[in-house]
């Protein structure tokens, strides 16, 4: 099949007929049934390479959440679960060190545990797979008791902590990935117990994580209270994301309560994109002359969910210029259904391999240019 130079005008078929024959062919480790860490620039796997608890996680949802999408045949549909299935079996049995209980965060080449700290980031990825398969039909009720009884490991008296060390800084971005899985799980169970966690992790934005100026801080001590200085950084990507996850949150069937009232979203979107390179991207950190895949997915989607709710936006900041620009700049490749990871303001690869945790960022944000919602807001479950 031949590569589109320009972005289709829908995108469940290109995820569907490119990217997945890709992430289940040259990305699937048939002697394990995992996912490799990564493809190289010509799509063969990077056997070497150690592999992320995560990225097994990140995949098992990414799968769960197309195998239920209408525009998925059955039998690819059945495939697709059953892969999700097979890979958050293997992280809940194999991903959870037996002397102590930690959950793993890096595996070897071999799957052998290398590092066991119980991270809070790590730890959201499983709780949002568990969500997705839920979504998708699967029954994984003992399995998220369990999830929960591992995260309850980690709260703090605000928040919850890095990893079972207590390790510092402390870090909004667990916690927003947290939101993200608790807001997933609450929609496809109902269980207000998720809504309440959810709540938390969004008060934490309100309160801590985001300053009166807008900016999002990234970093924290022990007591939550701000790194300055060279110890501090912002990343617009997730100031774009929070802007998606919020729409996400609105959108909830939730009972009136008094949560603090965040910013209006078209603030929140300017703030991240007053970041904007020259040529339309996001920085990876702000002040930084790097430019990874990741933030401009995530810039496609808020921009998308703006439109969708009427907002009028800056030419080249609407949905169809910005995929046209991330189309051009990541997705012409050779490799039909890989992507490009990283470039430099020129528009200079920087990257030497496609990492296969983008595939999430990827199904998410393209599932909401078809749609103009949340991937997961299709999706209705039962109670856990």
């Amino acid at each position: 099949m031949n590569r589109p130079t320009t972005p289709p005008a829908a995108l469940l078929p290109w995820l569907l007929e490119q990217a997945i024959p890709l992430w289940t062919g040259a990305g699937w480790d048939d002697a394990t049934g995992t996912v490799w860490e990564a493809l190289d620039h010509d799509g063969r796997p990077c056997r070497d390479l150690n592999r992320r608890l995560r990225v097994q996680a990140r995949q098992a949802y990414a799968f769960a959440t197309l195998a239920h999408q209408p525009g998925t045949a059955p039998a690819l549909a059945a495939d697709l679960k059953a892969r999700a299935e097979t890979l958050f079996g293997f992280v809940m049995s194999r991903g959870f060190d037996p002397d102590t209980g930690n959950l793993a965060s890096w595996l070897a080449p071999d799957l052998s545990i290398l590092k066991a700290p119980h991270d809070l980031y790590d730890l959201s990825f499983v709780l949002l797979a568990a969500a997705g398969l839920t979504a998708a039909g699967t029954d994984l009720h003992d399995e998220i008791a369990r999830l929960e009884t591992a995260l309850d490991r980690l709260a703090a008296p605000q928040g919850w902590h890095e990893c079972a060390a207590h390790r510092l800084p402390r870090r909004q971005n667990p916690h927003m990935h947290l939101f993200e899985a608790m807001c997933a799980l609450y929609r496809v169970t109902g269980a207000p117990r998720f809504a309440a966690r959810a709540s938390a992790c969004r008060a934490l934005l309100t309160q801590v994580f985001l300053q009166s100026d807008l900016r999002l801080l990234e970093f924290f001590d022990a007591d939550l209270v701000p790194l300055t200085g060279a110890d501090q950084q912002e990343e617009p990507g997730h100031l774009v994301e929070w802007v998606a996850l919020e729409t996400g949150w609105q959108g909830l069937d939730l009972p009136e309560t008094e949560a603090p009232a965040l910013p209006p979203a078209p603030m929140l979107f300017a703030a991240a994109t007053a970041h904007l390179a020259p040529a339309g991207f996001l920085p990876d950190i702000a002040g930084q002359d790097s430019y990874r895949l990741w933030p401009q997915t995530e810039l496609l989607r808020a921009s998308r969910l703006l439109q969708s709710r009427g907002e009028v936006l800056p030419t080249h900041l609407a949905p169809r210029a910005v995929l046209e620009r991330l189309w051009s700049g990541y997705f012409d490749t050779h490799v039909p259904g890989g992507w490009y990871d990283r470039r430099d303001g020129t528009g200079r690869l920087l990257s030497t391999t496609m990492p296969a945790s983008t595939f999430y960022h990827v199904v998410e944000t393209f599932l909401c240019y078809d749609t103009g919602r949340l991937a997961g807001e299709l999706t209705t479950g039962t109670s856990a």
